[in-house]
């Protein structure tokens, strides 16, 4: 292995190097998966039949809500109405499937991404749902029930996507670069969103294939694709990396070789108890399960909440609702990058970076969902406002807070730590449906509520961990590991700075 003196007279590159390729495939991917994810939230509001609903139940007038009084809709207002009459409940019955499938292999595939890499486990997850993807419209013209099913095995699929990122990043990101890197790999999950309820909405217009059915097929094939370039590209470690340079390949192994494990996969072995015992772990467990509350409520249901109260067309539906993932796509690198500063100038320690950004990514957007409550569709562009807002500051949980503890914590069992919180954290997944659902059935105005309780989960989650969560290593993580070395960043120019600015190779 070449000397730390020479490597240092040999500035590493950052933009220009394999781990940021690693990382942008791995982006790729998350757009895929939550393209995937989000899927049926947009087409359910074309696949429905509004109208045959509100005859069935209201065989005599139909109730008037607020939304009806103060923007009564025009006579000429083109609404999209698809051929199922499929009530709220079924509808969220459809939404909540998804989880029970994503819940059950959390920590199944924390353990086997760990144990056999996360090269196989990432790319067959992610063929097998684009197949089942292709095949939902069928499945949705069968029986909503044969839906459901197809959703519970796309959420099967996609349990084991989280936790594999988090061992892929164990593996690739040095500690003084993780902020980025990992940052930037999950905002893939924004750009999913994005283009998924934006394009989604304009494809419930179009005639081609009967509209909403594209949303599938698109999602789907794109899944497939990318699973199989996976396969081919990705390397489970630098050290099996035919592309890479012996200079940067040395550097990443020596950065982050003190936090993993000396044991070889066929070795390894999770230490349980210590991990189910650990405050700095159910710290995580319950800041991502209250912060998720928020998220998937308004991933699953804010085309719902866009149509019945703010009353925005089909089209204006799907772009403005993206409009905050997009922002919040933003604020994740924005994010990575200042809490990596935060660290790397000692401005703060790892701790207190991680508690800090979770106060941003949690009190913030429970003060503007607070203010969303009180939001009519005379004040429709308001109400966008504070959506992107609130979701855009949640966004900093992801680039600097607790999306980064699981490899702070114990980047030897990243994966499986991971895939037990993102367990708990997908519990709101399958209950926030059903809740929204219930509430807004008989009446639209009870999406108040429904955002008073996401604003009371947020702070919850972030008083938890700011009194026992952690961003440092924990010694039962640390028992196997083999001995320190000391910590090195890329070089660029005269200074050792990990900066954004590509250095020359």
């Amino acid at each position: 292995m070449a000397s730390m003196e020479t490597r240092q007279s040999r500035p590493i590159s950052f933009w220009c190097s394999i781990r940021v390729a690693v990382a942008f495939v791995g982006f790729l991917g998350m757009v895929a998966h939550y393209s995937q994810k989000i899927s049926v939230g947009i087409a359910l509001v074309c696949m429905v039949n509004h109208t045959a609903i509100n005859q069935h139940k209201y065989s005599h007038a139909i109730p008037l809500t607020q939304a009806d009084i103060d923007c009564p809709r025009a006579n000429n207002t083109v609404k999209i109405e698809g051929p199922y009459p499929w009530t709220k409940n079924i509808q969220g019955i459809v939404l909540g499937g998804y989880f029970w499938g994503y819940l059950i292999t959390e920590i199944p595939g924390g353990y086997l991404a760990s144990r056999f890499g996360a090269r196989f486990i990432f790319g067959i997850a992610m063929i097998i749902s684009g197949l089942v993807t292709i095949i939902m419209p069928w499945g949705a013209s069968l029986h909503y029930g044969v839906l459901w099913f197809f959703r519970l095995i796309v959420g099967l699929a996609h349990g084991v996507i989280w936790p594999s990122m988090t061992v892929i990043m164990a593996h690739w990101a040095p500690p003084s670069e993780r902020g980025k890197l990992v940052g930037f790999m999950n905002a893939g999950a924004q750009i999913g969103n994005v283009l998924t309820l934006s394009i989604g909405g304009l494809m419930c217009s179009w005639n081609f294939l009967g509209g909403w059915p594209l949303i599938f097929y698109t999602t789907g094939i794109i899944g497939l694709i990318w699973g199989v370039f996976w396969l081919l590209f990705y390397t489970d470690s630098p050290r099996d990396q035919r592309c890479i340079s012996n200079d940067e390949k040395e550097y990443i192994l020596e950065s982050t070789q003190q936090q993993l494990s000396s044991h070889s996969k066929n070795e390894f072995e999770a230490p349980w108890k210590a991990i189910l015992t650990s405050p700095a772990c159910w710290a995580l467990f319950i800041i991502h399960t209250c912060n998720n509350w928020g998220t998937y409520t308004f991933l699953t249901s804010i085309p719902k909440y866009m149509a019945e109260v703010l009353r925005f067309d089909i089209k204006s539906n799907g772009l403005l609702s993206s409009l905050p993932y997009m922002i919040f796509w933003l604020n994740i690198n924005i994010s990575g990058v200042l809490a990596d500063l935060c660290i790397r100038k000692k401005i703060l320690t790892r701790t207190q970076t991680r508690k800090f950004f979770n106060v941003l990514g949690n009190l913030f957007p429970a003060i503007f969902v607070i203010g969303l409550a009180f939001m009519t569709c005379k004040l429709k562009y308001v109400a966008v406002a504070l959506l992107t807002i609130g979701v855009t500051f949640t966004g900093c949980c992801y680039g600097g807070g607790f999306m980064l503890t699981a490899n702070d914590i114990a980047p030897a069992y990243a994966g499986i730590v991971f895939g037990i919180s993102n367990t708990f954290a997908t519990i709101p997944g399958i209950i926030s449906p059903y809740i929204v659902g219930a509430l807004t059935e008989k009446d639209p105005n009870n999406w108040r509520i429904v955002f008073f309780i996401c604003a009371a989960i947020y702070i919850l989650g972030m008083i938890v961990f700011l009194i026992i969560g952690s961003g440092e290593i924990q010694p039962w993580a640390v028992k196997h590991a083999v001995a320190p070395v000391p910590e090195q960043v890329p070089l660029a120019g005269p200074s050792t700075t990990s900066s954004l600015k590509p250095t020359p190779t």
